[in-house]
């Protein structure tokens, strides 16, 4: 007899009711076993930085043997990156894109590494000291700015100053800005110059003479490879081997024959490819060429130019002197690296900044005292400021000389009394050194900033107004990510990145 069905349910009930209490089940399979655990990654990928053109490496160690390697970018297969180490040349396209490995050992288990991000590297980091403002650009490109603002220098849409650095907006990453009295410059990239600030004399070079308080392109100005700034007058290359320059022109400083200003640019016949360096100063101008000879142009009546006292304005370019190396230029005077190795000055000295033992003006080429160094130090840089000068050596060290009303020589206290002989900053290891009106900076090997010397509307960026006489961090100001890729490319007598040099 076939069983009813409330019988049939009543059996299916007390089966699985048996089944559970016994741990058993109405099936017979077994569970799946445990998946095979994937290698273990000792060292995993790490975050990569470099500049266009260079070459980065990710890499991963794995123990065990036998592996096998996928890299992935974005989560993407790479086709043909099948080792423990993947490498490739940096490109604009590639900015913080994320790389990753997934390693595959011979008994089937896979791990994936976490990702390791690619930074794009624009520029060398630098500081670089206008005469009351500052400008910071980062190895990404970015640029701050900070201290006074009364003349729009400092590109933040306003005329207030900033007591701290504060991002100046650009439509693309930068490769080197400039500073002068009251404007500043920065290149781009894509070769655009931009400016803004003070435009008195026409040193924005948009045919005007309005003042602009943020950035903006320099029309006509595109291609350029290099920028530097006096106090009111501008000087650009471009790729084409062209040299431009514009603004205030009070004394031929624009080596264009006369003394008129220039409110856009104007060429100067002399190529790129001929010039090793170029400064800018209150009223002149110097180009030194790769054969170690120094031209100038511009006013010579504080004996700037290197020329006798006779001489007044120069309003062409002028032969100087030879065997330099490198040539710097601020406010009244200038300085020059000899292809010795020495440095040398000339111009104005009343605060003894051409540390030659004086406070008398020199009209002809001075040895400068660099004492101040450790002992054994070859010289790397020296610049100059208002009316001191600082001195980097080879190995970091710094001094300094000339005046220190207000501490910017960095050695701890202020004084009323000059300094004629160059005085060693203790304790200062430096990439980079750049000197303001009243005001010292320097870049650090970990990129941070520090600064010194007069501190009126933030010019030292440390968020007060007190002045500091020994070098002082600026809190929260990073010029990284440092770069793990060979040294940024340099084409032949130019300097396409950085902010003080051919």
């Amino acid at each position: 007899m076939k069983p009813t069905a409330p019988q049939r349910a009543l059996f299916a009930a007390s089966t699985l009711a048996f089944l559970l209490a016994c741990g058993g089940s109405s099936s017979s399979t077994t569970a799946p076993p445990a998946p095979v655990a994937g290698p273990l990654l000792t060292t995993p990928p790490t975050a990569q930085a470099g500049y266009i053109g260079d070459r980065v490496t990710y890499r991963v160690v794995a123990s065990g043997s036998g592996h096998a390697y996928q890299w992935l970018r974005n989560g993407s297969v790479l086709s043909g990156a099948t080792a423990d180490a993947y490498a490739l040349p940096v490109a604009a396209a590639d900015d913080q894109a994320r790389y990753s490995v997934r390693v595959t050992a011979s008994t089937g288990g896979i791990t994936t590494s976490p990702d390791a991000l690619l930074d794009v590297l624009y520029a060398e980091p630098a500081v670089v000291a206008g005469h009351d403002h500052t400008l910071a650009i980062t190895t990404k490109g970015k640029v701050y700015a900070w201290g006074v603002g009364g003349n729009g220098q400092l590109g933040l849409g306003d005329y207030q100053a900033r007591m701290v650095p504060t991002a100046v907006t650009l439509p693309g990453p930068a490769v080197q800005v400039a500073a002068g009295w009251g404007h500043s410059l920065a290149l781009l990239a894509d070769g655009r110059v931009f400016a803004w600030g003070n435009n008195l004399n026409g040193q924005l070079g948009d045919g005007t003479t309005t003042m602009r308080p943020t950035p903006a392109a320099v029309p006509g100005l595109t291609g350029a490879t290099f920028i530097t700034c006096g106090y009111n007058h501008n000087l650009a290359a471009k790729a084409d081997q062209s040299i431009w320059l514009w603004g205030y022109n009070s004394h031929g400083q624009l080596a264009q024959g006369d003394k008129a200003n220039r409110l856009s640019p104007v060429s100067i016949p002399a190529a790129a490819s001929q010039i090793a360096d170029v400064a800018l100063g209150e009223l002149h101008t110097l180009i030194l060429l790769t054969t170690n000879e120094l031209y100038g142009s511009g006013d010579n009546g504080y004996g700037q130019l290197g020329l006798p006292s006779a001489s007044g304005e120069h309003l062409t370019l002028t032969a100087l002197v030879g065997g330099v190396k490198a040539v710097r230029a601020f406010s009244l005077y200038s300085v020059v690296l000899g292809t010795d190795g020495l440095p040398y000055g000339t111009g104005e000295n009343v605060y003894g900044p051409l540390g030659d033992g004086s406070m008398t003006t020199r009209y002809a080429w001075v040895p400068m005292d660099t004492g101040g160094l450790t002992a054994g130090t070859t010289l790397k840089d020296v610049v100059p400021g208002q009316y001191h000068t600082l001195f980097l050596g080879t190995q970091g060290s710094v001094a300094s000389v000339g005046y220190n009303w207000y501490g910017q020589l960095g050695l701890g206290a202020a004084t009323t009394t000059s300094y004629t002989a160059s005085q060693g900053i203790a304790g200062l290891n430096a990439l980079g050194v750049s000197a303001g009106s009243q005001s010292s900076y320097a870049l650090l090997p970990d990129l941070s900033v520090k600064a010194w010397g007069y501190n009126n509307n933030g010019r030292l960026g440390d968020s007060t107004a007190t002045d500091r006489p020994a070098p002082t961090t600026i809190p929260g100001l990073f010029l990284g990510p440092l770069p793990t890729g060979v040294a940024p490319p340099v084409a032949p007598g130019l300097q396409t990145k950085g902010s003080s040099r051919f």
